[in-house]
């Protein structure tokens, strides 16, 4: 094992403590009020002068100078009731941190920590930041107040509890899809249940749309750039005997190609003028662009990917990009750097939990890999 790594592990206390009080304080996106405060003071314990910017978000610099390697962390959880019965679950009922943004704080005050009992020559910006689970999200705030001023190149990590700890997976290239949302209304006419035939259903004209959008998948997507629209929402009627008016819809597009990133809302704004033509309903579409493609720098991964074969047991290398998306994505549209995902669950303990789910769990053993991979990256080297 790495000596920064035994490092790591002997302050794993330390770093579990912060995420298990992390966990308990679970705050929605721009009302992370709590865990500002938490953080800030943490920061300053460790003799840092931390910075806030964009509502609730937080800057700290270890070192002096530019060319700074920023390391991120964000900070939002997500509207979920917690089903753990744990000692330190959530105490803001109806939320929690189900997507592990505790551990990613937990990783990068570790982090913190054994760069300032280790100190490197390469200076290093913190990024913690707020609202990353909903749109349109906090990194595009922290980038104009400044977060990448002075900062070259840049890295974050996402705890996945359905990899095995001691893992890591990464793509050089595109890492993650394009994100967007979409909301509809399908309009027609309401009337008796038991006479359709005076009606304009917009039930029935639902139903085909949404069979039309998985045919657009198949026939209208280059199967080297797929696609996925999901209907997520599907809101119309009240009671048993009255077709109603109109349908709202909800959905979300993922792409991971910039021209079909551009065409889908024409695409799907056809197939409802389509359905305008043939059954005489009428429609809204609002199609809103969300988090741009996650694309990974291919020098900064290689060196990622070497620093990180001598830490984990498993690195994988993806052969395809995830459907998920994220807002790390406007941090390397600015600077070079890599986003990866660090294995936190453990079969062995039972720990298979997913994310996004009330049941999220991870092996905290996972943590101290984070902090110092973080560390090493900052110092390039594989030999701290």
């Amino acid at each position: 094992m790495e000596k920064i790594v035994r490092k790591a592990f002997s302050i794993k206390d330390y770093i579990i403590k912060i995420r298990r009080e992390l966990h308990s304080h679970p705050e929605p996106s721009f009302e992370e009020k709590w865990t500002h405060q938490f953080i800030e003071r943490e920061l300053k314990s460790l003799g840092l002068e931390p910075k806030t910017l964009n509502k609730t978000g937080i800057i700290a610099d270890i070192g002096k100078g530019d060319e700074r390697v920023g390391l991120r962390a964000d900070m939002d959880a997500l509207p979920i009731k917690e089903e753990n019965n744990l000692p330190y679950k959530s105490q803001n009922n109806g939320f929690m941190h189900a997507c592990g943004h505790d551990t990613h704080m937990a990783m990068l005050l570790g982090a913190a920590k054994l760069l300032i009992n280790y100190p490197l020559s390469r200076p290093v910006r913190l990024i913690f930041q707020p609202s990353e689970e909903k749109t349109p999200g906090g990194a595009k705030g922290m980038i104009r107040e400044g977060a990448l001023e002075g900062v070259s190149e840049i890295y974050g990590l996402h705890i996945d509890p359905e990899m095995n700890l001691g893992s890591i997976k990464l793509k050089p290239g595109v890492m993650m899809a394009a994100g967007d949302e979409m909301d509809i209304i399908i309009k027609g006419v309401g009337g008796h249940a038991s006479e359709p035939s005076k009606t304009i259903d917009p039930i029935y004209a639902s139903s085909l749309f949404i069979n039309e959008i998985e045919g657009l998948i198949g026939r209208k997507s280059n199967s080297k750039h797929p696609i996925v629209i999901s209907i997520c929402s599907v809101h119309g009627g009240s009671t048993y005997n009255i077709i109603p008016s109109e349908v709202k819809l909800k959905g979300t597009v993922r792409t991971i190609e910039k021209e079909t990133w551009r065409k889908v809302p024409d695409l799907i704004k056809n197939v409802l003028k389509a359905l305008s033509i043939s059954y005489g309903i009428n429609f809204e579409l609002s199609y809103k662009r969300g988090y741009p493609i996650v694309k990974n720098d291919l020098e900064k991964t290689e060196k990622f990917i070497s620093i990180a074969r001598n830490i984990f047991k498993r690195v994988n290398i993806m052969k395809n990009p995830l459907m998920g998306s994220e807002d790390f994505s406007y941090y390397l549209e600015e600077i070079p750097g890599t986003f990866a995902f660090i294995g936190g669950g453990n079969k062995e303990k039972g720990i298979t939990s997913i994310l996004h789910s009330p049941e999220f769990l991870i092996d905290e053993d996972s943590l101290p890999f984070g902090s110092a991979l973080f560390y090493l990256l900052v110092s390039g080297k594989i030999n701290n």
